[in-house]
């Protein structure tokens, strides 16, 4: 009888010639070792290799019933005895789902219902969007907020709770309310929300980034979770937070924001890892397109950089140049990206090849074509950086994790945890291989601070000013203070200007604050198409004294570059194939190649024109004209240029439907059909009206995504 986790493990790594042995073994090892992360671990593998049909079956299935892997025990019952229909019954949220839970997420759920606060710290398999998909099944609540920590999970999240057809789906902040709302945002959407409904439960998805820190000093992208949490937290709703294993928290909640902490080990599926040896990036991309070429598993490959994609996108192109394709590619999406962004992407070649990539400069509608192709088998390979890595769920069998950093910084636990929880799927990969070239960080359970509870040391001035100032400690109290004094600004623009530090505010204004007449005539103008001269005096100061985080680079290196590729995009409308040609045939630029000058553009685009340069424009307006004021001067207004900006020079609106899949391109085919939509809601309903329409010129490719996206709306 073999008896240690080890050796059961590698007996279920081959073939089981004996299932009522290796049954008899995993029984004997929980007997002795009691039910815990290693015994279930075993019954997963279990569930891998041997039939659930059968005496063999019915013996797995006792096991998985055992260790509360319930949705497991259901597939392949011959009969069920009375007490395991109970203990089903007993797991489903309501008697007429078809949902079963396993033990955790049935604690979970059920305290959640009884009204309880809950705090979860989990692995990443245990399935998290299980539960919320039952609370709001149960109809209890009439506003829920779930906040997720990047475009992709809320794009997936809408997705999903489409389904719920008696509640309005809500992804941006200007959507008009309904009588029932689910409220899917980022945290930056969330804090942009003019006025949030009554709001009855709350969901803070991967809560350990409420702590993100670099040098010390709490992530931008963090601060501005803290402020979202704030928020709610005033509202005074019920809320669920979930995330990684932690210890548990460090800040002392209020008393009317006390929650149950639920720490579990618990997993519904097993993972295998094993570790390369490379000495360079020559050698561990041979390896991985050796990897990948000799198995039909679906893969994900995971890379620190869009740069590091491109080399393993050229590496697996090379392999499968003799025609040795092992899936049938998506040749529909990459000849519609050569017709309009450029033909010599390498990513259409990818695409032709089995081979998709995901990161953060995709286009949106192109980064979720790359997850349904890998999920319906249309791709074998996805390779991705960490944007795809949080919460998105695959049906990866393997992952190779290339890098061990997200860009230039070494990852940390957390984020290994996340890129390892990608693989396997329940029901599809019980047991999942993860490759490393490097050994995995550290396993740690930290503590997990909210500085905006605690008003630590690591708390931005930013954050700390959007407390109330009757709750401000005195430690608060004292680093605030000198900045109002000395900053000549009120409070509430301090407020207003959310992601701009208060120290940087208070250098702007005082450098506008030293500006003769004649300087601020370049900042007091109200049109949406500013002159030259108006476009370089915002620029400059946006570069030199409020730039967004990490902004050097994104197509723009000075203050002068970014007012020329606004401009451009400006003239040329937005279209990308234009703005493509324009980086692409930049004579000043003979170093980089055809595709890193596409990737360039589409990074200027997705980091700049997006979101950063329409909020910090939005920031200086308010600092200007405040100051304007002070000196009785007429100030204008940036907010005409900042919507055009962000709408990508298209009609309002258009550009959000490239988060629902469909291109701007298509987008401006349809805006004859769509009429003169005065707002999100009114566009989409219009799109719904064009189902079928045979008035517009659209490609069938086209048409198919534009049936895509009304059936998810």
């Amino acid at each position: 009888m073999a008896g240690s986790h080890a050796e059961l493990t590698s007996l279920l790594r081959g073939e089981v010639d004996d299932a009522f042995e290796i049954l008899s073994d995993i029984a004997a090892f929980t007997s002795i070792n009691g039910i815990g992360s290693e015994s279930t671990d075993l019954v997963i593998r279990a569930l891998e290799k041997i039939s659930r049909t059968g005496p063999e079956g019915e013996i797995l299935r006792s096991l998985a019933m055992l260790h509360g892997l319930y949705p497991y025990a259901v597939q392949g019952a011959d009969h069920d005895s009375l007490r395991d229909a109970v203990i089903m019954e007993m797991n489903r949220p309501n008697p007429a789902s078809e949902t079963v839970f396993h033990r955790i997420q049935s604690q979970v759920f059920h305290r959640l219902v009884e009204g309880e606060n809950v705090i979860l710290s989990a692995p990443t398999s245990f399935g998290k969007s299980v539960v919320i998909d039952a609370l709001v099944q149960t109809g209890r609540y009439k506003n829920l907020v779930l906040v997720v920590p990047t475009i992709a999970l809320l794009d997936e999240t809408r997705r999903r709770l489409s389904q719920f057809r008696e509640y309005k789906i809500v992804t941006h902040p200007n959507q008009e309310l309904s009588e029932r709302n689910i409220l899917v945002m980022t945290q930056e959407r969330l804090l942009a929300v003019p006025q949030l409904p009554a709001v009855d439960f709350f969901f803070i998805d991967e809560f350990y980034k409420l702590a993100e820190e670099s040098e010390g000093t709490l992530e931008q992208r963090a601060s501005m979770l803290n402020q979202a949490f704030l928020r709610l937290a005033k509202t005074g709703a019920q809320f669920y937070f979930a995330g990684p294993v932690v210890e548990g928290l460090a800040s002392v909640l209020p008393s009317n924001l006390r929650a149950s902490f639920i720490r579990t080990d618990f997993s519904t599926v097993a993972a295998d890892t094993r570790k390369l040896k490379a000495s360079n990036d020559e050698e561990r991309l041979a390896i991985v397109a050796e990897l990948i070429g000799s198995s039909c598993d679906p893969t994900l490959v995971y890379c620190q950089s869009p740069a590091k994609t491109r080399k393993v996108l050229e590496a697996l192109i090379e392999q499968r140049s003799s025609g040795a394709t092992v899936s049938r590619g998506l040749p529909e999406v990459a000849e519609w990206i050569e017709e309009n962004y450029h033909p010599d992407w390498i990513v259409s070649r990818a695409l032709r090849r089995g081979v998709g990539v995901h990161h953060g400069r995709l286009p949106r509608w192109l980064a979720q074509k790359m997850v349904q192709g890998f999920e319906d088998g249309d791709l074998d390979t996805l390779v991705c950086t960490n944007s795809l890595i949080e919460g998105v769920n695959t049906r990866a069998k393997r992952i190779i994790i290339l890098d061990r950093k997200v860009a230039n910084r070494a990852y940390n636990y957390f984020t290994f945890a996340n890129i390892r929880g990608r693989v396997g799927r329940m029901f599809k990969h019980f047991v999942g291989e993860i490759v490393l070239f490097h050994d995995a960080p550290t396993r740690e359970f930290p503590e997990i601070d909210i500085p905006g509870v605690s008003q630590s040391d690591i708390a931005p001035s930013s954050l700390l000013v959007q407390i109330d100032e009757g709750d401000w400690s005195d430690e608060t109290r004292e680093r605030v203070s000198p900045v109002l004094e000395e900053s000549g600004l009120s409070l509430k623009v301090l407020r207003s200007i959310k992601g701009v530090e208060p120290e940087a505010a208070t250098e702007l204004a005082k450098h506008i604050r030293t500006l003769p007449t004649s300087r601020l005539q370049p900042l007091q103008w109200s049109t949406s198409y500013p002159k030259w001269a108006e476009l370089r005096a915002v620029c400059e100061l946006i570069w030199n004294y409020i730039p967004p985080s990490y902004h050097r680079g994104h197509g723009a290196y000075s203050a002068q570059q970014l007012a020329y590729q606004v401009n451009q995009a400006s003239l040329v409308e937005g279209r990308m194939k234009d703005i493509i040609a324009g980086f692409v045939e930049n004579e000043h630029d003979q170093s980089s190649s055809v595709d890193e000058k596409i990737e360039a553009a589409f990074d200027f685009v997705r980091y700049w024109l997006d979101h950063n340069f329409p909020t910090a424009l939005r920031a200086l307006d308010v600092v200007v004209s405040e100051i304007l004021e002070e000196r009785g001067l007429e100030s204008g207004s940036f907010d005409g240029f900042a919507a055009r900006v962000e709408s990508m020079f298209s009609a309002p609106h258009l550009t959000t439907l490239e988060e629902y899949g469909l291109p701007l391109e298509i987008s401006r085919q349809l805006v004859r059909g769509l009429g003169n939509s005065r707002s999100l809601d009114e566009m989409l309903e219009a799109i719904q009206a064009l189902r079928g329409t045979e008035r517009i010129p659209l490609t069938s490719f086209e048409r198919s995504l534009l049936g895509e996206v009304v059936a998810t709306i």
